[in-house]
């Protein structure tokens, strides 16, 4: 077989490769139309112009738009004649920078400052005529004491006749923005009895505190040991006082005795809600005086070691009666409160309950003004003689269910700032004075305490007298009697 040749491939490798050349299609740009762009931006330019001008012509009368064009009749003017250097100053030239020239015939000495006028006084051109003799109802100005004073050689129209405004209705021209600013400041607003309802500023000074409270001054004797076993009745839930058998009563028995001017008015002090803060009773019960009635709450734990350590300092002691109140926040009673939304027998039990939490104490204090106008307060009345404890606060009931009770004259700070305090106090002061007693009621803050002790110090010169709750309390009626 003869032997296969490829001459022809080497010679087909041999010619060159022809060059593939790819064109480039580059993109066909288009040329910016502007006119577009230039349309908008002129609208835009034209329609603020328009808008500007129909602002103007809104919002300006014709009188302000030529005082900004100032093309006025008269355009204010302002010169004055400065004297050369080095000379002294001639007579109608005026002395310094703020002198303007005399005019002629004016017999203004030279030297006088000039005077600002104010930006509101009206130019002369702008003067009301002059009004008939009839109309002109205004008094000389020697008859109103709140006239300024009026020159002796004050120009007058030829005929004596004084301008005045012509008709129409006027509105006061508002008040100036500096003249408020500068304006005296008001005294702080009272309520209806004269008590202030905000503080008067003051600077920042060290805040009273229970620490700083002057120690109690003179000897303390304790109270008898109580409670009294006559005067206990046992109950299902605990101990509640009760009259003995004698018919001796715990308001009587746990009273502190009292023995003082019958010359004087007489003021007593209850203390709200002890045995909540260990502070604010230690305070009460070491710095404030013996004769200083403390109701404790049914809310607060170790009654008993509380009521004992009280009377020991010689307090008479009561126990607060939570109940509904008014006002615009009023306080939940909690648990053992007087409401109304519960049926009589549920409060007269809770009642009951606030009584057995504690012993040796006159009778219970309520501050709950909402509960004592409902019918529900003559019981809780009764419920009260009938266990032979009095009552602090308001309500009412028929003779023959009233206990020993006493009406509350101010509680001294239900605004808690001094000048508020202070105030009631003041007033307490002259309730006692007038009436013979008063009754005041404070809660267990420093600043109470700090308001309070300056004002019972100043008892001998105010005429009054501080004593115990139970000696200010109407006794009720005999049984069979009203």
């Amino acid at each position: 077989m003869a032997a296969d040749t490829h001459f022809d491939l080497e010679e087909l490798d041999d010619e060159p490769i022809p060059e593939i050349v790819v064109e480039e299609i580059k993109p066909e740009r288009k040329p910016l139309n502007l006119r577009p762009i230039l349309i908008g931006l002129g609208i835009l330019v034209a329609g603020g112009g328009l808008g500007g001008a129909a602002y103007l012509f809104t919002a300006y009368q014709a009188r302000d738009l030529i005082g900004l064009m100032d093309v006025g009749e008269n355009p204010p003017k302002l010169s004055f004649e400065l004297p050369g250097r080095g000379e002294a100053a001639k007579p109608g030239a005026g002395g310094g920078l703020l002198t303007p020239p005399a005019a002629p015939g004016a017999d203004k000495p030279a030297g006088e400052m000039l005077k600002a006028v104010p930006d509101d006084t009206p130019s002369p051109d702008s003067l009301p005529p002059a009004i008939a003799p009839e109309k002109a109802a205004l008094p000389p100005a020697e008859a109103r004491p709140d006239a300024p004073p009026v020159s002796k050689t004050a120009a007058l129209p030829p005929d004596g006749k004084m301008a005045a405004l012509p008709p129409g209705d006027y509105v006061a021209e508002p008040e100036s923005p500096v003249s408020k600013a500068f304006a005296p400041k008001a005294p702080p607003a009272v309520d209806a009895s004269g008590v202030p309802t905000q503080p008067n500023p003051r600077n920042a000074d060290k805040p009273p505190s229970y620490e700083g409270l002057p120690a109690l001054k003179g000897e303390v004797k304790a109270l008898p040991a109580a409670p009294v076993k006559e005067l206990v009745k046992k109950t299902a839930i605990g101990d509640i006082p009760a009259p003995g058998p004698d018919g001796k009563q715990p308001w009587q028995v746990y009273a502190r005795p009292w023995s003082g001017p019958a010359d004087r008015g007489k003021v007593a002090v209850v203390v709200m809600d002890m045995g909540l803060d260990k502070n604010a009773t230690e305070a009460a019960i070491a710095k404030l005086p013996p004769e200083v009635t403390l109701a404790f709450s049914p809310y607060a734990q170790g009654l008993d070691k509380w009521v004992k350590k009280a009377r020991d300092h010689g307090h008479e002691v009561m126990m607060v009666l939570p109940a509904d109140t008014n006002g615009a926040q009023p306080r939940d009673p909690g648990p053992l409160g007087m409401t109304n939304a519960v049926p009589p027998e549920t409060n007269l039990a809770r009642i009951e309950g606030v009584m057995t939490r504690a012993t040796g104490y006159t009778g219970l204090i309520s501050l709950g003004d909402k509960f004592a106008a409902s019918e529900q307060i003559v019981q809780t009345l009764a419920k009260l003689r009938e266990h032979g404890l009095l009552y602090v606060g308001p309500g009412a009931a028929p003779a023959d269910r009233v206990p020993a009770i006493a009406p509350i004259t101010a509680v001294a700070d239900s605004d808690l700032f001094r000048e508020a305090i202070e105030m009631r106090l003041n007033q307490v002061s002259i309730a006692a004075r007038t009436k013979g007693k008063a009754l005041v009621v404070i809660n267990p803050r420093p600043l109470s305490f700090d308001r309070l002790l300056p004002w019972l110090n100043d008892f001998d010169g105010q005429k009054l007298v501080i004593v115990p709750v139970s000696t200010l309390v109407q006794p009720p009626p005999a049984p069979g009697k009203s």
